[in-house]
């Protein structure tokens, strides 16, 4: 059959399996053994009664293919499809499609770890590289402006956090891809594929496409689960590397003047007031004064002019003088390069296990594709399938 022919009855039957019922493809097997017996039946009697040899010959050939049929039919699903003794025997547990599915969800887990650092560090990194000292001080009628950015530099750093991450993500979608996989074949392999390939196999016309899909049904039930579980037992030989920054308190900045000037920033009250501007801050400083009686709104006016022209400009320029000594003297003893060394210190274990992780993810991934992939191909061959499947001989 040519692979063309092949694809396309492939995707004619596919919407099968989701348009039936599964008890009704576990039914269909017996009813089609029994037609394709009928059948068989039907055509040795009629080249009895045309004394035709050839088509005798071929009642006969069927006949010893359908009793390969049920033969085949019998063993799959007694030894391979109800038996758990085989994964006993390999794993020590009776659901080995579990195992392999929690196997995979710990490779995810630590992947979301790596990937929940990673947020973590470019966090704290973008609150350094971002932090940038900036004051305008009033002079009577000329005024400075002091602006800087002295922990810049460590915005190099989010370079490799990004590729890390990429490779992080990718990797993070292929254990879900293969996870999903499993979940997939689990169902649908047991209840629709395999049922489906055992009727065709029965056909005479169609013995080579079913042994071709109960390959592959066999393959994504059996060979790509024990094929992660392999995989595991492999990795075991090795250290896996498990990134971890060791210091997540290293990446912190910790400008003391900014942390210093903290609870006047991030009061709300002392926010409000010194936005109001001279005017409307001594309004609401003096209201109280309308309150007393008779002289009030004398009190009123005398404590308005003298906040709002010397109270209010003398207090918000010792606050931007105070502010700016901070800033300017932070700038002076901090150490830009200390910080850099710390971020490396850190970051370079974490960024060079990660990659690793990824780099052995990559190899799990491949590793479990061609062993379930060759497999497929080898398993179709042994039972007179197709022995070429798009593809899948490329990768190979």
């Amino acid at each position: 059959m040519r692979l063309w022919r092949a694809a396309l009855c492939l995707m004619l039957m596919a919407p099968l399996l989701f348009a039936v019922d599964a008890v009704d493809l576990k039914l269909a097997v017996p009813v089609v053994a029994v037609m394709v017996a009928i059948l068989i039946a039907a055509i040795n009697m009629l080249s009895g009664m045309l004394s035709n040899p050839q088509l005798e010959a071929w009642a006969k050939t069927e006949l010893r293919e359908y009793v390969a049929a049920l033969i085949l039919i019998a063993i799959i699903t007694g030894a391979i499809m109800s038996s758990s003794g085989i994964s006993v025997a390999l794993t020590g547990n009776t659901d080995y499609i579990g195992e392999s599915k929690t196997i995979i969800g710990g490779w995810i887990g630590q992947f979301d770890d790596s990937y929940q650092q990673i947020i973590r560090a470019s966090t704290k990194l973008r609150i350094a590289a971002t932090y940038a000292p900036y004051i305008n001080l009033a002079i009577w009628y000329v005024s400075i402006n002091y602006s800087t950015n002295p922990l810049a530099g460590v915005a190099a750093f989010f370079g490799p956090l990004t590729l890390a991450t990429q490779g992080l993500t990718n990797a993070i979608f292929i254990s879900e891809g293969v996870r999903m996989l499993i979940a997939f074949c689990s169902v649908i392999v047991p209840n629709a594929l395999l049922p489906l390939s055992f009727c065709i196999r029965l056909v005479p016309f169609t013995r080579k496409l079913g042994n071709t899909l109960i390959a592959i049904s066999i393959a994504g039930y059996v060979f790509l689960p024990f094929s992660v579980i392999l995989v595991k037992g492999l990795n075991g030989a090795i250290q896996v590397p498990d990134p971890q920054i060791d210091d997540m308190e290293e990446l912190d900045a910790n400008p003391w003047a900014m942390v210093g000037a903290s609870p006047f920033c991030e009061s709300e009250a002392m926010r409000l007031l010194w936005g109001l501007t001279d005017p409307l801050f001594s309004l609401v400083v003096c209201l109280p004064f309308l309150l007393i009686p008779y002289v009030g709104s004398a009190l009123f006016a005398a404590c308005y002019n003298i906040v709002q022209y010397v109270i209010y400009p003398l207090v918000s320029t010792l606050f931007q003088w105070v502010m700016a000594i901070l800033l300017i003297v932070w700038e002076a003893t901090s150490n830009a390069g200390e910080y850099s060394d710390a971020i490396f210190n850190q970051l370079y274990p974490f960024l060079r296990d990660l990659n690793n992780l990824v780099l052995l993810a990559y190899l799990n991934f491949i590793t479990i594709g061609v062993i379930t992939m060759t497999g497929a191909r080898s398993l179709s061959a042994a039972l007179g399938g197709e022995w070429y499947m798009a593809g899948i001989q490329r990768l190979i």
